[in-house]
C-alpha cells in the first residue's frame, strides 16, 4: 500500500486523449482535487478496436497497477476496444486488495457504475415529441447484435408507446456509431428509399455528423425539413453545419463518484451523493437554436487546440530531436520543446535500465516490479535536481519525483518501438486537466526520436566491434543469448547420471546510467573487461560464458558440483569483477549481484534462466529499498572510496572531516543504511582487496597485506582466514 500522506489511486482508461475519456478524467481529477488524492493514469496511446502485433506492447502499461503505492484503482471499462485486451486487466486485478470500481460496465461480483443510458435517450426522446409535437421519429442506432443498440431503441419506443404515437420496426435502423452509418442513412433519405421523418435521434455523435454533412449538400433543409439529435456530446459540433443538438452524457459525474466511492471505502466515510443525470446541449439542428454558453466553451477549446496544433507543425521539434547524439541531447530537446504540450506541469522520462539493448530479441525481455529504472526530469513545477534518478518499476517512480511538489495528477503513457518497450514518460499536472491529440503527436516525435538515438549506439558499437557472429557478442565475443542456449542445450545432452550442470548468472551496473550514448565507448570497454574476467572464470571450471543482454552475462559448466562449489566460484567471480579497475572506478560497490542453480539432467532448464533474473531482480529490489534513505548518496560515495582504496588510513572520524559529515550519527547512519558499522566494512574491503590481489596477481602475502592496510602481515593472516575460512596461499591456489 501507499505510505504517502495522500492516497493514490490509479486509473485504467485507453487512448486518454479522445474526449470522452477527457470528460471522464477531469471529473475523477476534479474529486480527487477536492478530496485530496493524487491520481496516477495508466493509458495505451493507439487503441485499435482489434488486436494488432505492432502495437500490443503498448498494453503492458496496465502491468504498472501491481505497484504497492497504489491505493484503489477506476477502470473506464468502455474505453478499452476489444475484449482480450479486458481479459488481460481483469488478470492484473484479480488478486489485488485494494478497492476498484469499473465505469460504463454491468459486471457480476464488481463495483460498476454508469450513467442510465435508458434515461438519457427518454429524455431526448421526449424533447422531441414534448418541447417540438414531433410524432414521426426515426433512431439510428448501433448494430443489431449489440444489447446498448437495443437498450437505447427500447428508450425512444417506451416514450412513443406512453403518449400513444406509431413506432414500429422501420423507425429504427442499425449502425455501427461511425460517421459512414450517419452517411448512408443520408443516402436513403435522399433517394426517397427510406420515408424521411419529422425526426432522427442518432444515438452517438459521429452518426449524427455523417447524417448532417451528407444531407449538407441536398435539398434537405436541416431543422426545417428534417430535425437530428445526437446523443454523448464528443465536442465537434462546430465541424459540422447546422451546430447539432445533442444530449451530454455526464461522464464528468461517474468520474467524480468513482473517486468519491473509493475515497468511502479507503476512510469510512459516508458516501457522497453524485447526480450522473446529463442534460441537453442547444443547437440548430432543431428549432430550440444555439445556446452560447456552450458554444462559448467548445470554441475556446477548439481554439487552443488550433494554437497548439499550428505550434507543433510550424516548430522544428521532429528535425532537432532526430539529430541528437547523447541521451543528454535528447533530454535538452525535449525541454526546449516541452512547451507545445498544453498545460503540462511537470514531464519526466522514465527508462528501464538497459533500453539501449531492447531492440534484442531476449527471452529476458520480460519485466517484473523489481526491474531497474531510471528517470530524467524533463520539465516540473519547482525547481528540481537534473541528476537522473534511479528506481525498480513497481514503484512507478522515484520516491520524490524531483521538482514535483506535493500535487500529483500523473499520466503514464508507453514508450516503446518495433514491438519493444523501452520505459514510459509521466505527464504531471497540478490542476485537474488532461493532455490532447496534440500531445500524442509530440510523443510520438519523441518516442521516434529515441529509436533513432538507440539505432546511433547500436552502429557505434559495430563500428567498434569486429568479428561478427551469429552465435556471438560483437564487443566482448562471448556467446550472445542464441549462441548460450544452444550450448547450454548441448551441455544438458551430456549430463551423465551423477553430474549436474552449474548456472551462475551475473547482473553489473545496477543504477548506474551508463546507458547513455555519450559514454557508449566506456560502456564497451567495461563490457570487455567483465568478458574478461568470465573466460578467466569460466576457464577455471571447464565451463563457457555469455552475454544475454546488456548488464546480464552467464558462466555454464557441466560436472560434479556441490554448493559450496558453486558459492566459492560465485566469490571469487563477484571480487574480480568488482574490484576490475574500470569496473570499481566508474560502478562502485553495490551494483553487482548474481544467483545461481545446480541442475539434473532431468530438470527443466528453460525454466532457470527467468527464475534467475527474477531472483536477482529481487535483490535489486531489496537494493532499492536502502537507497530511499536520506543520505544513502552520501554514505555510498564514501564506501565506494573506502573499497577503492582500503590501504589508507581510514577511521570515523577523520572520514566525517573529509566528506563534511557529522561525527555524531555517522556510525549509527551508516550501519543503517549499508547493515554492517563502518569499522566491520573497512576490514571487509580490505579482505576483499586481498582476495582480488590474490587471485589476479602473483605478488607475495607481506607485499597484498600493506596493500591492504595492514602493517602486521601475522594479523592480516589471522584476520583473511577468520572471515575466509582459509588461510592467503590456500584461497590463491584453491582450483575453484
Amino acid at each position: 500500500m501507499n505510505t504517502g500522506n495522500r492516497p493514490l489511486i490509479g486509473v485504467i482508461t485507453a487512448r486518454a486523449s479522445q474526449s470522452e475519456q477527457r470528460q471522464l478524467l477531469k471529473g475523477i481529477l476534479s474529486k480527487a482535487d477536492e478530496l485530496g488524492i493524487d491520481i496516477a493514469v495508466f493509458s495505451n496511446v493507439y487503441n485499435f478496436a482489434e488486436y494488432s502485433a505492432q502495437t500490443e506492447v503498448e498494453n503492458k502499461i496496465y502491468e504498472l497497477v501491481h505497484s504497492e503505492r497504489l491505493d484503489g484503482i477506476i477502470i473506464t471499462y468502455e474505453s478499452l476496444m476489444y475484449n482480450e485486451l479486458r481479459e488481460n486487466i481483469q488478470k492484473h486485478i484479480k488478486d489485488l486488495d485494494i478497492p476498484i470500481v469499473f465505469t460504463d460496465a454491468e459486471l457480476d461480483g464488481c463495483t460498476c457504475i454508469n450513467t442510465d443510458m435508458k434515461s438519457d435517450i427518454m429524455s431526448v426522446a421526449r424533447h422531441l415529441t414534448d418541447v417540438h409535437g414531433f410524432t414521426d421519429i426515426d433512431v439510428m442506432t448501433g448494430p443489431k447484435d449489440g444489447e446498448i443498440s437495443h437498450i437505447r431503441v427500447e428508450a425512444v419506443r417506451e416514450i412513443m408507446e406512453e403518449r400513444g404515437l406509431h413506432f414500429g420496426e422501420d423507425n429504427v435502423i442499425y449502425g455501427n456509431f461511425w460517421y459512414n452509418s450517419g452517411e448512408e442513412l443520408a443516402e436513403e433519405y435522399i433517394s426517397g428509399k427510406r420515408k424521411l421523418p419529422q425526426a432522427v435521434i442518432c444515438t452517438n455523435d459521429y452518426m449524427a455528423f455523417g447524417l448532417l454533412d451528407k444531407l449538407l449538400d441536398h435539398d434537405i433543409t436541416i431543422p426545417d425539413d428534417l430535425t437530428i439529435i445526437g446523443y454523448e456530446h464528443i465536442g465537434e459540433r462546430v465541424y459540422h453545419s447546422p451546430v447539432l443538438t445533442t444530449y451530454q452524457r455526464n461522464r464528468a459525474a461517474i468520474g467524480e463518484k468513482a473517486v468519491a466511492i473509493i475515497h468511502s471505502k479507503l476512510t469510512g466515510a459516508p458516501m457522497q451523493e453524485i447526480d450522473t443525470s446529463g442534460y441537453m446541449i442547444p443547437g440548430n439542428s432543431c428549432s430550440c437554436g444555439v445556446e452560447k454558453k456552450y458554444l462559448r466553451e467548445e470554441l475556446l477549446e477548439i481554439r487552443q487546440t488550433k494554437n497548439y496544433t499550428e505550434l507543433n507543425f510550424c516548430g522544428n521539434f521532429e528535425q532537432q530531436a532526430v539529430t541528437c547524439r547523447s541521451i543528454s541531447d535528447y533530454i535538452r530537446a525535449l525541454q526546449d520543446f516541452s512547451y507545445l504540450i498544453r498545460n503540462v506541469s511537470g514531464i519526466y522520462l522514465c527508462l528501464h535500465e538497459d533500453w539501449c539493448a531492447r531492440s534484442l530479441k531476449s527471452s529476458v525481455n520480460e519485466f517484473s516490479n523489481n526491474e531497474p529504472m531510471i528517470c530524467y526530469r524533463i520539465i516540473s513545477p519547482e525547481n528540481g535536481s537534473d541528476e537522473p534518478a534511479f528506481f525498480t518499476r513497481g514503484q512507478l517512480y522515484p520516491d520524490e519525483l524531483p521538482g514535483a511538489g506535493d500535487k500529483n495528477f500523473l499520466y503514464f503513457t508507453p514508450i516503446f518501438s518495433e514491438g519493444k518497450e523501452f520505459g514510459y514518460f509521466i505527464f504531471q499536472y497540478t490542476t485537474p486537466d488532461t493532455y490532447d491529440s496534440v500531445m500524442v503527436d509530440w510523443l510520438k516525435v519523441s518516442v521516434n526520436a529515441l529509436q533513432v538515438l538507440r539505432m546511433k549506439n547500436d552502429i557505434n558499437t559495430l563500428l567498434e566491434c569486429s568479428n561478427l557472429s551469429e552465435y556471438h557478442d560483437t564487443a566482448t565475443g562471448l556467446y550472445n543469448e542464441q549462441g548460450f542456449t544452444n550450448e547450454l542445450a548441448n551441455a544438458c545432452k551430456k549430463l551423465s547420471g551423477k553430474e549436474n550442470l552449474a548456472l551462475i548468472m551475473v547482473r553489473t551496473g545496477i543504477y548506474s546510467d551508463d546507458s547513455r550514448i555519450d559514454k557508449k565507448n566506456l560502456s564497451v570497454r567495461m563490457d570487455i573487461e567483465i568478458s574478461d574476467c568470465l573466460n578467466q572464470t569460466a576457464a577455471i571450471i571447464n565451463g563457457f560464458c555469455g552475454k544475454i543482454s546488456d548488464k546480464l552475462y552467464i558462466i555454464a559448466a557441466e560436472g560434479q558440483f556441490t554448493d559450496e562449489d558453486i558459492a566459492l566460484v560465485m566469490d571469487k567471480l563477484e571480487i574480480i569483477i568488482s574490484h576490475s579497475p574500470l569496473y570499481i572506478q566508474e560502478r562502485g560497490i553495490d551494483t553487482l549481484f548474481m544467483a545461481s542453480r545446480l541442475i539434473s539432467a532431468e530438470e527443466n532448464i528453460e525454466e532457470c534462466i527467468p527464475a534467475m533474473t527474477e531472483d536477482i531482480n529481487m535483490k535489486i529490489k531489496q537494493l532499492s529499498d536502502k537507497r530511499h534513505h536520506a543520505y544513502y548518496n552520501d554514505y555510498l560515495q564514501v564506501r565506494n572510496s573506502m573499497y577503492r582504496d582500503p590501504g589508507n588510513e581510514w577511521d570515523a572520524q577523520k572520514t566525517c572531516r573529509d566528506f563534511r559529515l557529522s561525527y555524531g550519527h555517522f556510525r549509527a547512519t551508516y550501519k543503517d543504511i549499508f547493515g554492517i558499522s563502518f569499522h566491520q566494512d573497512l576490514i571487509m574491503s580490505r579482505i576483499a582487496m586481498a582476495k582480488y590481489l590474490l587471485l589476479t596477481t602473483t605478488i607475495g602475502i607481506p607485499a597484498i597485506s600493506f596493500k591492504c592496510g595492514y602493517k602486521d602481515e601475522k594479523y592480516f593472516m589471522r584476520q583473511f582466514r577468520q572471515l575466509t575460512g582459509t588461510t592467503p596461499n590456500s584461497y590463491r591456489n584453491s582450483s575453484l
